[in-house]
């Protein structure tokens, strides 16, 4: 938050006449504004939700994490977040509020099949790096015996047109001649003999002219 710094107001109504005194403390406004900025950048820092990058890097090498090239600033907030929260003892209770922290806004759900030794997990992570960290508590908070099922669910949305077209053709073709047996016989009679053809040909095709 910037606050706007002004001197003058804090004198009394009778020397703020002066304009020696007023002029003087105007300069001194910008240097003032430094200050007080600095001090709330370290207030800031003094909490995750709010630290820049500076103190989330302090963060990060209090808990000993190595960030990737990919991870933006939203990203190693959540994943201090997640290692911060190391509550002991690690009870489902704990879990899920690591689980909260690791999240967010986004919803998750765990399906506990405690007679058959497992358990799943449901969540919908978008940020970078926070499936990595999910793992990471999962490893560290769950039983060795207990087989976990972890899916992770990323909602895409697109948009446009996509042309979709199609068609069938049918052709039947007929073909008529003349092309017959003809059987000639010397004796008392002549045999004359004539056929006609029928061919039916169909051709299916995905060649569509509209």
């Amino acid at each position: 938050m910037t606050k706007e710094v002004d001197l003058v107001s804090y004198l009394p109504p009778f020397l703020a006449e002066f304009k020696e005194i007023a002029a003087t403390l105007e300069a001194e406004n910008p240097e003032f504004m430094l200050v007080w900025n600095a001090a709330q950048r370290v207030l800031q820092n003094q909490f995750i939700e709010t630290a820049d990058e500076y103190g989330i890097t302090r963060f990060e090498n209090i808990l000993k994490i190595l960030p990737s090239k990919e991870d933006t600033l939203e990203s190693r907030r959540v994943k201090v977040q997640a290692r911060w929260l190391s509550i002991i003892p690690c009870t489902l209770k704990i879990f899920i509020t690591k689980l909260i922290a690791l999240c967010g806004d986004s919803d998750f759900t765990i399906i506990k099949e405690y007679q058959n030794y497992r358990i799943e997990i449901l969540t919908k992570l978008n940020l970078l790096g926070q499936v990595e960290e999910l793992k990471h508590i999962v490893d560290s908070i769950l039983p060795c015996n207990m087989v976990v099922s972890s899916v992770n669910q990323v909602s895409c949305h697109a948009s446009g047109i996509a042309f979709l077209a199609g068609g069938v053709s049918s052709v039947e073709c007929f073909c008529m001649t003349n092309q017959g047996k003809k059987n000639i016989a010397v004796g008392d009679f002549t045999l004359y003999s004539s056929e006609t053809v029928n061919s039916t040909s169909v051709l299916i095709t995905n060649d569509f002219n509209e």
